[in-house]
């Protein structure tokens, strides 16, 4: 069975596996490190990494790596001899979950969130009533960790959602309360961009406003600037929606201009502000592509990847606004190098760079790749239905019939997920809204 050490993205992703001190690497790793520092300080701070990565990150780093060993859906089934003093340490806490106070609770959760253990947070955050919520802002924050872990579930497993625990927390948290300003947040996000839902987009966006204005006068100039920055960037889906790109361009600079005028007075601070302007590096890329500028596209997304040389969902983002310049060959150097990175989106990279190489007639490399997205991820569909007919091309009679025969299977199996509700590993699985959601704040 392979070590930790086996593998550089088994080392790189570790604190997924047992939590063991961060080697590096890309914000959201920083985000266990950072939950694991406050639960014990027991400290909270306003703002948190904002990528919430779901329970298939975790297990597809598992699967890539050979690391079965450390597969499980809750801290304390980690068999004894595996367990870093880090998981130990979690799995004393979990022990006596009832006991801790309100305060540590809300660490413990966040801890659990943010080790892609969203199955677990249900099992310990029941669900709460609009009384309890307005009752207690603890328990209110408990509750938007719920439905957080909750949508992210719902959507890792392609199922529909509703937002009802967001409104509940929205409608009912006190006024003021961070908490309040979070759910809103996701309301406004949700309900603009999934929904395409104007109108409540429109609702929800004056809520938020309000409700971060009433609180400015406690917040540091650090998370005032954060918030508005977060702020911009959920706000533009609606003149995005609109079709107004004047205002889309307005929003995105004075996002933008929010982003680069934050100073990290510390680590954390620093790698906050540090992905928050990734992030709007790849939403203004999406804004080029939409306004139709593919050089400057390229030249954001260009940015986001020296930026964060180990997050592949940037060589995958560039890959795409280099199909749209019809620059194919490239586009297959850029899929290829997010391969090595690991999840999320390796077997995504191994499919669009094999549709890179069947566009420049390189059936051969093609079909490698193809049986390299299978071979990452074993349920995807889409590299099976394009091996039926590579391999036909290729004279290849034994992997034309293992294609067929699997494409069959794999669509039968579909189906019954379908109905039982279960999750799959599927690329065509639209791939950003699997791999990760963007939290506001703490």
């Amino acid at each position: 069975m392979p070590s930790i050490y086996s593998s550089p993205i088994a080392w790189l992703n570790r604190p997924y596996l047992d939590l063991a001190p961060i080697n590096g690497g890309s914000p959201h790793l920083y985000k266990v490190e950072f939950s694991y520092r406050h639960l014990i300080s027991e400290t909270r701070v306003p703002y948190r990494v904002q990528v919430s990565l779901p329970t298939s990150f975790r297990e597809s780093v598992i699967r890539e790596t050979g690391m079965t060993q450390y597969q499980v859906d809750h801290p304390l089934q980690l068999a004894n001899e595996l367990r870093t003093e880090r998981w130990q340490t979690l799995c004393e806490y979990l022990s006596h979950y009832q006991e801790l106070k309100p305060v540590t609770k809300l660490l413990v959760i966040n801890l659990l969130s943010s080790l892609c253990l969203h199955r677990t947070v249900l099992e310990y955050v029941p669900k709460m009533s609009a009384a309890e919520i307005a009752s207690d802002s603890g328990l209110a924050a408990l509750a938007f960790c719920r439905a957080m872990s909750n949508l992210i579930l719902h959507i890792d497993a392609g199922k529909p959602y509703s937002l009802e625990e967001f409104e509940i927390i929205a409608t009912h948290a006190p006024s003021g309360d961070r908490v309040k300003i979070n759910a809103t947040h996701q309301l406004l996000v949700e309900y603009a961009k999934t929904f395409k839902d104007v109108a409540k987009a429109e609702f929800w966006g004056s809520v938020l406003i309000k409700e971060i204005q009433e609180i400015k006068p406690s917040l540091d100039d650090f998370s005032y600037k954060l918030l508005m920055s977060i702020y911009c960037r959920a706000i533009v889906f609606i003149p995005l929606l609109n079709r107004d790109k004047e205002k889309v361009v307005q929003e995105m600079e004075l996002c933008q201009s929010y982003a680069e005028s934050l100073i990290g007075e510390n680590e954390e601070q620093q790698i906050v502000a540090y992905e928050n302007q990734n992030i709007i590096l790849e939403s203004r890329t999406k804004e080029a592509l939409w306004l139709g500028d593919f050089d400057l596209a390229e030249e954001r997304i260009r940015k986001a990847v020296e930026r964060d040389p180990f997050d592949p969902r940037y060589r995958l983002e560039l890959g795409q606004v280099l199909i749209n310049q019809d620059r194919i060959e490239e586009a297959a150097k850029a899929y290829r190098s997010g391969t090595k990175l690991g999840p999320p989106g390796t077997a995504v990279a191994w499919f669009m760079a094999g549709q890179c190489y069947q566009s420049l007639g390189e059936l051969d490399m093609a079909c490698d790749c193809y049986l390299a997205a299978v071979h990452v991820d074993p349920l995807a569909i889409s590299p099976v239905k394009r091996l039926t007919g590579l391999a036909t091309d290729l004279g290849n009679s034994v992997l034309a019939n293992w294609s067929q025969l699997r494409l069959t299977e794999l669509q039968a199996q579909k189906q019954r997920i379908l109905e039982e509700g279960e999750r799959s590993f599927t690329a065509e699985v639209s791939f950003k809204r699997k791999t990760s959601r963007e939290a506001v704040t703490a």
